[in-house]
């Protein structure tokens, strides 16, 4: 499945056109109250407390409007309003609140306990740093106990970033109006936004236009053709291995062959090549220092670079010699830089764009170093960092973490909802890239098909709990994955 995602500034538009249309904001107030209180209904029990904590804008007319109808509803509903509300909507919401039994205080210190606590105290429209008292606020509201529901987003969580205010609500479950933002989709909002809900309210007219789709179940492949042989899945290439670490292009090659790729090579230091024997002989070898074997590379349909190379005299060498046989000779194929590939990229004299069936796969750390800045920066617009990648380089990206991204060489994003915290653990950037050499080998498909696999069989392996997951477990279930129907 892939879902739209849009900017706020897009769903704001989106609303405005409806109001020239001679819609009543005030009724759509309603309507979005109306949908999130069913909604609520759905999650909580018949004797459940609710608590709902209102800003003093529409974000905090929605909270009111919910009390209001889940007062109607039976509940028993409690508001926290520090401010009056500074809006039209919100001030016909707080009069409708007003006209119940519902008890309405203004001192946060002081909140009922609750069952359910509902945040509605900011919406979409919020860009600034909160002052101390507003930090106050969410952390008050994050110590309540109680299970945690956000209206549209996450107070404190910026709604096209995803960077907290510095601050921001930590939902359980967060209820998004109109269309999904891409803020409830940078690396940090896993941890905050909880399931997430969409709440759809008005009709698109066509104009306007997701900046991303998000893709949160496993695509499945083709069946094979029982008289198929190894030479129809596609031949791959891995690429690594310094003298002193082997692991990494082992892992990658292993991934590879887990996909189903028909034959899979591994160019490697020949301190390696025992080890690889004895783990995997189905693997053939060659030398890395040996210039003959990158003839070898016109007959490959993919190839992965990159993993394990190092960043000594040696390895600058074998990335200058390997770099330029594959620009010569995969330029129309796919190629997959990763690890030590995109370190020597950043400082490698490029003439010119990468070919567009390339694919590199930075974290944080090497997309900063590939652009010159920092980390703290990528993540501070996981957006925006990937599209000056491709700018700056071309090819196709893939800029790995929670929720990791994937840009075509179109400029098409895809966001990638699976996986878990437990990936975080070294090796799993390898397992990707002979995950992704496989798979393109064998299928004309995006490098998201391979992202969501990988990303889902690290569900898969993270069945018994995410913490102490190894990258050299992942073939098993990289081998379910790829055989989902």
């Amino acid at each position: 499945m892939r879902q739209p995602i849009y900017t706020a500034e897009d769903v704001r538009l989106w609303e405005q056109r409806w109001f020239e249309q001679g819609n009543s904001s005030f009724g759509l107030m309603c309507q979005a109250a109306l949908l999130m209180a069913h909604h609520i209904t759905d999650i909580v029990r018949d004797t459940d407390s609710i608590c709902i904590w209102c800003g003093t804008g529409n974000n905090g007319g929605d909270g009111l409007m919910i009390a209001r109808y889940l007062h109607d509803f039976g509940f028993d509903v409690k508001v926290i309003l520090p401010s009056p509300p500074t809006t039209s909507d919100a001030r016909r919401a707080l009069a409708q609140t007003q006209m119940t039994s519902i008890l309405i205080s203004d001192d946060i210190n002081n909140a009922p306990p609750a069952d359910i606590q509902i945040d509605a105290i900011f919406g979409i429209g919020l860009s600034r740093a909160l002052d101390e008292d507003y930090q106050a606020l969410i952390h008050r509201f994050n110590d309540s106990q109680g299970l945690k529901i956000s209206v549209d987003i996450p107070s404190g969580l910026h709604a096209n970033t995803g960077i907290t205010l510095p601050v921001c609500v930590r939902a359980d479950v967060t209820l998004c109006l109109i269309g999904l933002k891409s803020g409830l989709y940078g690396s940090a909002s896993k941890d905050v936004v909880g399931r997430v809900i969409t709440v759809p309210l008005i009709p698109n007219n066509g104009t306007i236009h997701p900046i991303a789709h998000l893709v949160d179940a496993p695509p499945t492949l083709p069946p094979r053709k029982h008289t198929a042989h190894k030479g129809d899945f596609g031949s791959v290439m891995v690429i690594g291995g310094h003298p002193h670490m082997g692991g990494a292009a082992i892992m990658s090659a292993e991934s590879a062959m887990a996909t189903g790729a028909g034959r899979t090579t591994v160019l490697t230091h020949t301190n390696h090549h025992p080890a690889i024997l004895s783990r995997s002989p189905n693997l053939m070898l060659g030398d890395i220092d040996d210039a003959d074997t990158l003839n070898n590379l016109a007959k490959m349909h993919a190839v992965c670079f990159g993993m394990g190379l190092g960043r000594d005299e040696w390895a600058t060498q074998t990335f200058k010699r390997v770099f330029d046989h594959l620009l010569a000779n995969m330029a129309n194929k796919a190629v997959i830089l990763d690890a030590d590939a995109l370190w020597h990229l950043a400082t490698y004299p490029l003439q010119g764009k990468l070919p567009q069936k390339w694919v590199l796969t930075p974290h944080s750390s090497e997309a900063a170093r590939l652009l010159d800045t920092t980390a703290q920066t990528i993540e501070a617009d996981r957006f925006a960092a990937i599209h000056a990648l491709q700018h700056t380089f071309g090819g196709q990206w893939v800029l790995k973490g929670a929720n990791s991204l994937v840009l075509d060489h179109t400029g098409a994003l895809e966001i990638c909802a699976l996986g878990n915290a437990g990936m975080a653990t070294a090796g799993m950037g390898d397992v990707l890239s002979g995950m992704m050499a496989g798979i393109l080998a064998q299928f004309d498909t995006s490098s998201m098909t391979a992202v969501a696999l990988h990303a889902h069989a690290g569900d898969l392996l993270a069945k018994d709990g995410a913490r102490g997951l190894s990258a050299h477990q992942m073939p098993h279930t990289i081998r379910q994955a790829v055989n989902l129907k």
